[in-house]
C-alpha cells in the first residue's frame, strides 16, 4: 500500500540543509502495522510529516519516492495532495490538546472531514458524527458532539481525534505517539480500539513510538531508527526473540525488570550526534560496546540474518 524510498528530508538552518531524514526505506501492506521505533530526536516524526507532506516551513524533502498504491505523493500538486491528506491518509498527532481547535466543537471539527472527503452535510453528516464517536467508545454522543474540546478528559480528546481520523475512511493511518499523554489504563483502551478499527477496516497503519511495550501489543513488523536513519527491520517475533544491533540490544538492557530489582538500570551512555556533526562511519559508533575500527571509517550496509530481519552493522 505505501512505499517509501531512499527518503531524504532536513530542515535549512542558514545556508545550509541539516538532514533529518537521511535515505530510509520500508512499505507497509494493507491490514499491517509498521512500528518506528527509537528515542527522541532520531526522526520518526519528521519522517510521518514527510510522507503527509506536512513539514514546517524550514523543512524541505531533498530526495526519495513516497508512493501510496503506486501513486508517487511527492510530485502531486498541493491541491491534489489536500485530497489525499484526509481521505486516503489520515494522522492522529502526539497531543490532542493542541490538535484541536479550542473553539470549534467536536461537531464542527468532525464535519469538516465528511464535508471535504465524502460530501456529507446536514442530518446525514450528524448521523455519520455520532455512528464515529460511537466507534471510538464515546458514551452519549447527542451530547458530547455540540461540546468543545476543553470540556473531554485527555483520553476522551484523543478518541475524538481517532474519529476525526477515520471520518475519511482512510486506507492508511500514521499514529505519532498516540498514548503518550495518556494514563496506562487509558492507553490500553486506545492501543485495543485501533486494533480493532484496523481489523474492520483493513487499514494499514505507521505507529510511531519509542514503548516496547505498545510495539509488543500493536505491531507486525519494526523498524529501528537511529540517528535519521534505520537501523534494523525484523517482524515482530525475530524483533523480541533476537534483536542484534548493539543499538536495539541496549535498548532492551535498559528496560526494567522483576529479577533486576535493587540494581542499577543500564544506560546507554553519550547521546544522539547532532544533525550538524553527523559521523561518516556508523551513527552508533561512539555509544557501542563492540565498536572497531572500520566502524568509525565507513557506514555499515544492510545484511540479512533471517528472510524477515535485516539490519546495518
Amino acid at each position: 500500500m505505501l512505499e517509501v524510498t531512499d527518503l531524504r528530508l532536513g530542515f535549512a538552518a542558514g545556508k545550509k540543509t541539516l538532514a533529518a531524514v537521511d535515505g530510509i526505506s520500508f512499505a507497509i501492506s494493507a491490514g499491517e502495522t509498521f512500528a518506528l521505533l527509537g528515542e527522541s530526536g532520531c526522526g520518526k516524526s519528521a519522517t510521518a510529516q514527510g510522507i503527509m507532506r506536512l513539514l514546517p516551513s524550514a523543512g524541505r524533502i531533498t530526495g526519495g519516492s513516497i508512493k501510496l498504491e503506486g501513486e508517487e505523493l511527492l510530485t502531486l500538486a498541493e491541491a491534489d495532495m489536500r485530497q489525499v491528506r484526509g481521505a486516503r491518509i489520515a494522522m492522529i498527532f502526539q497531543e490532542p490538546a493542541t490538535s484541536l481547535n479550542p473553539v470549534l466543537t467536536v461537531g464542527v471539527q468532525i464535519g469538516e472531514v465528511l464535508d471535504l472527503h465524502c460530501g456529507l452535510r446536514g442530518e446525514p453528516a450528524r448521523q455519520r458524527m455520532l455512528e464515529l464517536l460511537r466507534q471510538v467508545g464515546i458514551a452519549d454522543p447527542e451530547r458530547r458532539l455540540d461540546e468543545y474540546p476543553f470540556q473531554f478528559s485527555g483520553g476522551m480528546k484523543q478518541r475524538v481525534m481517532i474519529a476525526i481520523a477515520l471520518a475519511g475512511e482512510p486506507d492508511l493511518l500514521i499514529a505519532d505517539e498516540p498514548t503518550t499523554a495518556l494514563d496506562v489504563t487509558v492507553q490500553a483502551q486506545i492501543l485495543d480500539l485501533l486494533a480493532k478499527l484496523q481489523r474492520e477496516r483493513g487499514m494499514g497503519m505507521l505507529l510511531i513510538t519509542h514503548d516496547l511495550g505498545v510495539v509488543a501489543r500493536m505491531a507486525h513488523r519494526i523498524g529501528v531508527m537511529y540517528a535519521g536513519e534505520l537501523v534494523e527491520v525484523a517482524s515482530r517475533e525475530e524483533f523480541f526473540s533476537r534483536p542484534q544491533h548493539p543499538y536495539t540490544q541496549a535498548l532492551f538492557a535498559a528496560l526494567p525488570e522483576v529479577s533486576r530489582r535493587g540494581m542499577a538500570l543500564t544506560t546507554i551512555p553519550g547521546q544522539v550526534p547532532s544533525l550538524a556533526a553527523m559521523p561518516a562511519g556508523c551513527r552508533f559508533a561512539d555509544r557501542c560496546a563492540h565498536v572497531m575500527p572500520v566502524c568509525r571509517e565507513s557506514a555499515p550496509d544492510w545484511r540479512g540474518v533471517a528472510a524477515s530481519h535485516t539490519l546495518r552493522c
